[in-house]
């Protein structure tokens, strides 16, 4: 059997114009996905990082109705995702000279909303403290830095509490707190 054979003479001609337009498109798109997947992964990490913060303990009082504050201690909180605290460190000071000092080190905490963790010095200590302070409480400051990361042992977080005394509500004030 024969082969047929058909040629065409006249192939449109090409535009380089629309050759140009689709390669264009094609890189905007690129560039488009590119983009949303670091918006994709900055969002992710930020998402998926410990948050780890300290705050006042107060507990009720026999009434089960009143706050009563609990300066001798401070609660810890650690939400979104397991953290290990590499360093957690309090410190009392008076007039800025140290008065008690605690440092701790490798925790690890797991995200829980019923649960807290606490640091207090102990009744002798926290004694000293007061008794040290007694005519110029005001003075009385404590400093609480904890850095801690994420249990991949990613990128190292910081807190920083600074709190004053108040003796009105016999309960720390805070002064300033900076996180990242």
């Amino acid at each position: 059997m024969d082969t047929l054979k058909v040629y065409v003479d006249n192939w449109p001609a090409k535009d380089n114009f629309l050759s140009i337009i689709t390669i264009c498109i094609a890189l905007l798109a690129l560039g488009v996905s590119l983009y949303s997947v670091y918006l994709t992964r900055k969002s992710f990490i930020i998402s998926h990082r410990p948050y780890v913060w300290a705050v006042n303990c107060r507990s009720y009082g026999p009434d089960m109705k009143t706050l009563i504050p609990v300066p001798s201690m401070v609660l810890f909180s650690v939400k979104n995702s397991p953290a290990k605290i590499i360093t957690l460190q309090v410190r009392v000071s008076l007039n800025k000279v140290l008065l008690e000092s605690d440092m701790q080190h490798n925790l690890f905490r797991f995200p829980d909303d019923t649960l807290e963790w606490a640091f207090a010095f102990s009744k002798e200590d926290y004694k000293n403290i007061m008794d040290k302070s007694k005519n110029n409480m005001a003075a009385l400051t404590r400093e609480i830095d904890i850095d801690y990361t994420s249990l991949d042992a990613g990128k190292i977080y910081h807190y920083r509490l600074q709190q004053s005394f108040n003796t009105i509500e016999n309960q720390w004030k805070d002064i300033s707190a900076t996180a990242d």
